[in-house]
């Protein structure tokens, strides 16, 4: 293994003058004005404390040229929001190399901005990101060791091997300091120790500055002569980058879609069977079986979409009246509503609660609880929930959806319509929206639009018959009686107990087929 061939005699006592008078004390003083100046002084110190490979080495640079070349790219940092940063690293080591003399003749930095700016993309923040930050401390050391590679002591050529575990002491003693001694302080409700700790790593700062530079000095090796060995060039393996970051996303998303299934496999047990975290809530409907009247007399209400599980069977029951309009209630059997007792919802909706609490705020957890609402007829605190979903994912065309789906047994139609178009929207192939929009248009009075979006769903689905009975509705409300006679026998054939009876006897259509 080489050693590095350059000398650092200086020591942290040596380095208290300059330090809290020209660094600290003045500083403060001139509100940082005076900073130029004092860099000045510490390289011009730590020249006289260093031999380059048996050499004496000097510092010529003055306060002024750094002032007026840290102003001009400062602001250019500033002005380009920080992308700048590389560019203006490389200005200042090109100045400190020219000034700094190995036997009377100038160094060199080769080190340009775009070869930076792609090393600190790589070692101080996508790596950095993908360790939490721990990559952070070799980030840097890579960052001093990149500058020495390409710095020409004297012109001669220069390579770098510092040890890494070197610098590392530095920074740990300075975590040490700034971190863990308040932390300790204010574990043992010891107030002097937790507001000593910027005192102490003050003190020590002359000392840490000599190691810092004493570590860099001695991981050089410069010039050509015989005998010379240098270290080995740090090259950042891009390859082992770029499978290292795949390895490291695939592992977070692993994770992730682990602690999802985990939430979705807690929340599905909530209250035993039933409806999971984010189940399609109203994605699949049962025929409802109609009343139709006579021509002439208000037409019902199209076959609706209401909020159920999956696999209730809706039947005929009563009619009433809702602004001039009939519809036709629901009915659900005894095992069914045994099954989907309000108990059970309570239960549910109280276990949605404490994760929501736990979790804090999920799509999916309101978007549930919206459902147990809009079941048990709470339609104020389903719209609520549904809103929240909507608000945490505004992609959700099922959130969407179901709003609606309220929006419409609230009679609020057309806000209710606006739903449906952006649940449309995000899902064009959704035949159930069309449906549904083509109802709240029904209810409106806009027959020509619930006609457009019932023949939109029947290209979707052309199978349902609910939509059939639906545009057979309209074409009879519309007065074309043989199209709403084709319509209602198509229904009849499609579904599995048709109410064949009930359409002759209400509208005379005969929609059985000849014996």
């Amino acid at each position: 293994m080489p050693k590095g061939n350059c000398e650092f005699t200086g020591s942290g006592r040596q380095y208290l003058e300059v330090f809290f008078i020209h660094i600290f004390l003045l500083g403060i003083i001139s509100l940082g004005i005076y900073g130029p100046w004092a860099w000045v002084r510490l390289l011009r110190l730590r020249a006289s404390h260093t031999r380059i490979n048996g050499k004496p080495m000097t510092f010529t640079g003055t306060g002024a040229q750094l002032f007026v070349l840290g102003l001009i790219n400062g602001l250019l940092t500033v002005v380009t929001l920080g992308i700048y940063w590389p560019w203006a690293a490389c200005r200042v080591s090109e100045w400190k190399a020219r000034n700094t003399l190995v036997d009377g003749r100038p160094s060199e930095f080769t080190g340009r901005g775009h070869g930076l700016f792609l090393f600190s993309l790589i070692h101080f923040f996508i790596l950095p990101a993908l360790t939490l930050g721990l990559y952070y401390f070799y980030g840097m050391y890579r960052y001093y060791a990149w500058k020495q590679e390409h710095c020409r002591y004297g012109g001669a050529r220069t390579s770098f091997g510092g040890d890494f575990r070197g610098v590392l002491k530095i920074f740990l003693i300075i975590a040490v300091l700034v971190g863990a001694v308040p932390a300790i302080g204010g574990l043992l409700t010891i107030p002097a120790l937790e507001s000593a700790s910027s005192l102490i790593c003050l003190l020590v700062s002359p000392w840490l500055i000599a190691m810092y530079f004493k570590w860099e000095t001695e991981g050089l090796v410069v010039g050509d002569e015989e005998g010379v060995e240098h270290f080995p060039t740090l090259k950042t393996p891009v390859v082992r980058v770029v499978l290292f970051v795949v390895i490291v996303i695939f592992a977070a998303a692993t994770a992730g879609l682990y602690v999802k299934d985990q939430i979705e496999k807690a929340l599905s047990e909530m209250g035993g069977p039933g409806l999971s975290l984010g189940e399609k809530y109203v994605k699949k409907s049962s025929p409802v079986r109609g009343i139709v009247k006579q021509p002439g007399a208000n037409p019902p209400a199209p076959t609706v979409r209401k909020p159920y599980p999956r696999g209730v069977k809706k039947r005929p029951s009563a009619q009433k009246k809702v602004q001039g309009k009939s519809i036709v209630p629901v009915w659900i059997s005894p095992a069914e509503e045994k099954r989907l007792s309000r108990e059970s919802y309570e239960r549910r909706i109280r276990d949605l609660d404490a994760f929501i609490d736990k979790y804090g705020r999920n799509a999916d957890a309101y978007y549930t609880r919206g459902c147990l609402y809009a079941r048990m007829g709470d339609l104020e605190k389903a719209y609520e929930d549904f809103t929240w979903a909507i608000a945490i994912n505004h992609r959700s065309s099922d959130a969407f959806y179901n709003r609606g789906m309220v929006l419409a047994r609230m009679d609020k139609y057309d806000l209710a319509i606006k739903d449906f178009d952006e649940a449309i929207e995000l899902d064009p192939h959704a035949a159930d929206a069309y449906c549904n929009r083509g109802n709240a248009y029904f209810q409106s009075g806009k027959n020509d639009l619930a006609m457009k979006d019932y023949n939109k769903a029947i290209q979707l689905k052309p199978n349902d018959p609910d939509l059939y009975y639906n545009r057979g509705l309209v074409h009879l409300s519309e007065g074309r009686k043989q199209a709403a006679k084709a319509d209602f026998r198509k229904a009849v054939k499609l579904r599995d107990r048709p109410p064949a009876v009930e359409v002759e006897e209400q509208t005379g259509v005969h929609t059985r087929a000849a014996k």
